[in-house]
């Protein structure tokens, strides 16, 4: 072997190396009480423990493999994310080695497209949205086709991603079924990559112990509710000319891949344009539903498309050159763009580059003698504890709203989550009304902690709002702890029932009053929507809805609402603004902040203003223990 050979192989393992550090999580990171997502992912942990059934006993967008999403450290979990990630990482790898090896003829090949792709593949949902498109991209160097061995290892990996988030599944159905009817009726050849995928998915399905019923249950709720409800519940508005921008790079991207695409393959050209439209539109609906943060899912993304499309169009330093430069400016413009708007990446964002991934790798021998890992993790659980004491009369079993399971699970407690175990995340009636089922039969959890935190400006009493009677009716306040209100369930819980007080029909922008009454008001609203809202829902995703109310001291507040949500009803008066609110009126304690008006006001995608809707308010009065 050529001494420029033995380089070339060892830079090609380097850079294996580096991918290594970036896809593996090491080191992990540790269970807090600070962050929403660091509780969300501690409970994906509890539940793949303890053998909780997606779609079942929890209700996200997440699979029976969603743990494997975070770099979260459970000791009871942290062995299979290990191995599930390996496993993941090692066909990635593989795939990118392939592309740049066969398109350059070059160990070099493999190791540019490694250290220069693997960086932004630090993100997961960049990762396993771009996973499928490497199917089609290895069908594109000249002269070359790709292993069968290899269609099919990346043909797993694809399974198994599509078992993590129901988002990283469209993507897969979206590339691997056109290459699949590709391979069968035009290339000729077993669709390797599908049977991969479908075999991993039925065998990881199974090993997390889960049956055929709870996958359909998983496949209803993500298509029904999840998907819809989240862009209309947690849509946050985008910057006018960052999307510009945006649909332009991904137009640029599309367009260049199909080109190379026209340019490599002979017949089932429309098979690969499919896939890579897919992957291009979700990856930029995955940014711009909740334009925040986000975004950098889609810069990201389609920079690591960028850079792959440039590995196989040449080996020339001429044409290289070139492409180096359209990539830097068109897809690596929006990382620039995207900073400037919404600030740089955080949380798990961030982009791993090789200096930072090699010194991870010195993590990699915690992972077999997890003893440090146990002592952080063991840490972390005091620091919670001692940050929110807890009562030592509270046992039994246990939930907490509106989030902060990792409260609950740094005590000896059983906990026992509703099934959408984050209250925002109940985005339609059906999640809704699953959650006020569970909390009213009677496997209920003996204690609730409560607190008024909602997001995004939302009205506390519109997430979980269907839940607000159960609570009010079926538990007591017994003290408050920390942050929390501490609830404990009835032995015999009390009657309750709407009164109907009003119908006022109106337009968004009127002004309601409120009916007077004693008691609290339950209010229901709905607002007429068009075809063309609803396509732009579908597309991207709705406008924000708000609601303005006029409180009888004079102050007027401004909350957002779920239209969907709002259609079945929810608390209006009193108005819940803080945790003291809600133990006022658990407890009976007063009338607390009187709702006098109310209206309802729409802010349409992009600021562009919204022509007047219909709006049908129905005020009732819920009567407790009558």
């Amino acid at each position: 072997m050529r001494a420029g050979g033995v380089v070339g192989w060892t830079a090609l393992v380097a850079a294996l190396l580096v991918a290594a550090g970036v896809l593996l999580p090491i080191p992990p990171q540790f269970i807090t009480a600070s962050e929403l997502d660091v509780s969300f992912a501690a409970t994906l942990n509890f539940g793949a423990a303890h053998g909780y059934a997606p779609g079942t006993q929890l209700i996200s967008t997440f699979g029976p493999l969603g743990f494997v999403f975070y770099d979260q450290y459970q000791p009871d979990t942290y062995a299979w994310l290990l191995a599930w990630r390996v496993a993941l990482a090692a066909a990635t790898c593989w795939t990118l080695a392939w592309i740049g090896c066969a398109a350059w003829r070059s160990p070099w090949g493999g190791a540019v497209t490694l250290l220069t792709g693997t960086p932004f593949l630090a993100v997961p949902d960049v990762w396993f949205l771009v996973l499928p498109a490497l199917a089609v991209l290895i069908e594109l160097p000249a002269g070359r086709r790709p292993p069968p061995a290899l269609r099919a290892a990346l043909g797993a990996a694809i399974g198994l991603a599509a078992l993590i988030k129901f988002t990283f599944l469209l993507a897969a159905v979206a590339v691997v079924v056109p290459l699949t009817l590709a391979d069968l009726f035009v290339w000729r050849r077993l669709p390797l990559t599908a049977a991969g995928a479908a075999l991993a998915a039925i065998l990881g399905w199974l090993l997390a112990g889960d049956t055929a019923s709870d996958a359909v249950a998983y496949l209803v709720w993500s298509v029904r509710d999840i998907t819809s409800g989240y862009a209309t519940a947690m849509q946050l508005p985008a910057d006018r000319w960052l999307l510009l921008h945006t649909i332009g790079v991904g137009a640029a991207v599309l367009a260049a891949a199909l080109w190379l695409v026209r340019q490599r393959l002979r017949a089932g050209r429309w098979a690969a344009d499919l896939g890579l439209a897919a992957i291009v539109y979700l990856l930029i609906k995955a940014g711009f539903v909740r334009a925040d943060v986000h975004m950098y899912i889609t810069a990201f993304g389609l920079l690591v498309l960028g850079i792959l499309l440039a590995v196989l169009w040449s080996t020339r330093p001429a044409r290289l050159a070139v492409a180096a430069v359209l990539v830097a400016l068109l897809p690596g413009g929006l990382w620039p763009h995207t900073a400037a708007s919404y600030g740089p990446p955080v949380l798990n964002f961030p982009p791993i580059f090789p200096a930072a991934a090699l010194r991870r790798l010195a993590w990699l021998p915690m992972a077999f003698d997890r003893k440090p890992l146990d002592s952080v993790h063991t840490r972390q659980l005091a620091g919670i504890r001692a940050n929110n004491p807890l009562p030592q009369a509270v046992h039994g079993t246990v939930d907490i709203y509106p989030d902060k399971q990792s409260v609950v699970l740094a005590y000896p407690l059983e906990f026992r989550p509703r099934p959408v175990f984050q209250s925002y995340m109940a985005y339609s009636p059906r999640l809704a009304r699953a959650n006020a089922d569970f909390l009213a039969a009677a496997s209920a959890p003996d204690w609730i902690l409560f607190r008024i935190a909602p997001i995004d400006r939302h009205l506390a009493a519109i997430d979980d709002s269907l839940s607000w009677p159960i609570l009010l009716t079926h538990y007591r306040f017994v003290e408050s702890a920390g942050l929390f209100a501490l609830l404990r369930r009835r032995e015999t819980p009390l009657a309750w029932h709407l009164e109907p007080l009003a119908r006022v029909e109106a337009e968004t922008h009127d002004t309601v009053k409120v009916p007077a009454g004693d008691g609290p008001i339950w209010l229901r609203v709905d607002i007429g929507e068009t075809r063309r809202d609803a396509l732009a829902t579908a597309l991207l995703s709705g406008p924000l809805t708000y609601i303005g109310i006029g409180l009888s001291d004079g102050r007027a507040q401004a909350f957002r609402i779920t239209p969907a949500l709002a259609r079945e009803g929810f608390l209006l008066s009193p108005v819940i603004e803080e945790t003291a609110d809600f133990v006022r009126l658990v407890s009976g304690a007063g009338a607390g902040k009187i709702a006098s008006s109310v209206t309802v006001q729409r802010a349409a995608a992009l600021g562009i203003d919204d022509r007047p809707r219909p709006v049908a308010f129905e005020f009732f009065r819920l009567v407790i223990g009558e």
